[in-house]
């Protein structure tokens, strides 16, 4: 999708360029600048990837798309600065994060530029961006106070927070899909070893304290962009887009370390799945990091 959006944007930039010859020198510094700020993220490994990782590149290449089509039509004025809107709506749908700080950053940061290379009019900047962070807030308020409440359950595991065994599958098969950014992946289960001992001997409140603790402790030791599901009972799972296998084994041993070290067990059960080298079909990869899954739990218990 980013290859698609840069594509677009591109194709209209360079059509409009074939028309017009002749520029003002602020749209040509911000173009520069922008080419020359895409070379340094392409060139940089880690800042490309993590800008993958967390959908900012889309992001960008969304904004660059505004800020073409209302350069084009009008500047501040033009109706397709309603378009700056988007973004932030999409993010507010999610809680109030240090994305959607960044997102409205980038967005007011896009009517500025926007502003300076055509008549400014601080006035109608202030007010647009004063209504794009209020929208932002407002929405994300009325999200979380009572509209989304109802598919919240179907998504969202009610103990631990995760994302639920129904709403793993989902995105499990979506991953498969040709249309997927990500060719590759790896899938991990866990299994808390005599989980079912800690509930008989300190009761069920004190098992579900512990899942909780053990389902942040997951969370903090992965990505934000990997996908933590409670998949059953004691049994978590975890689907690592655009991880290899040896990374994977490092995440593993970074995992088990983790949840032995809150001292509630004395090991886990962990298995994985690599696709597409191990399995290609959904069911293929959870029997198959189950099936490992299973074999370290009697090795353990040996």
């Amino acid at each position: 999708m980013a290859l698609l959006r840069l594509l677009v944007v591109s194709v209209v930039i360079l059509s409009h360029f074939l028309i017009h010859r002749h520029q003002n020198r602020e749209l040509l510094i911000v173009l520069a600048s922008a080419l020359l700020l895409s070379a340094l993220i392409y060139y940089n490994k880690p800042i490309s990837r993590w800008l993958a990782d967390h959908k900012y590149i889309e992001l960008l290449i969304d904004q660059a798309f505004i800020f073409a089509a209302c350069f084009y039509t009008g500047g501040l004025d033009s109706p397709y600065i309603l378009a700056l809107f988007l973004p932030l709506m999409a993010h507010s749908i999610s809680p109030i994060s240090i994305k959607l700080l960044v997102v409205a950053l980038v967005t007011i940061g896009n009517l500025v530029i926007i502003g300076l290379v055509n008549t400014m009019n601080w006035q109608l900047v202030a007010y647009l961006a004063s209504c794009l962070l209020l929208t932002a807030v407002f929405i994300n308020i009325l999200v979380f106070n009572g509209i989304r409440v109802f598919p919240t359950y179907a998504v969202y595991d009610g103990l631990t927070g995760l994302y639920t065994h129904q709403y793993f599958w989902d995105q499990l098969h979506s991953m498969l899909k040709p249309s997927n950014d990500f060719k590759t992946f790896s899938l991990i289960m866990i299994d808390l070893d005599e989980f079912k001992k800690l509930n008989d001997e300190h009761g069920h409140l004190e098992g579900d304290r512990v899942l909780r603790e053990i389902a942040e402790t997951i969370k903090a030791s992965v990505r934000d962009s990997d996908i933590v599901a409670r998949y059953g009972g004691d049994e978590f799972a975890i689907i690592l887009p655009g991880i290899s296998y040896q990374t994977c084994r490092s995440v593993i041993e970074r995992l088990s370390a983790s949840i032995v070290d809150l001292g509630y067990f004395d090991h886990v059960s962990i298995g994985s799945a690599y696709y597409p080298d191990e399995a290609q079909t959904a069911e293929e990869l959870v029997n198959l990091a189950d099936s490992r899954m299973y074999l370290q739990k009697r090795h353990n218990k040996n």
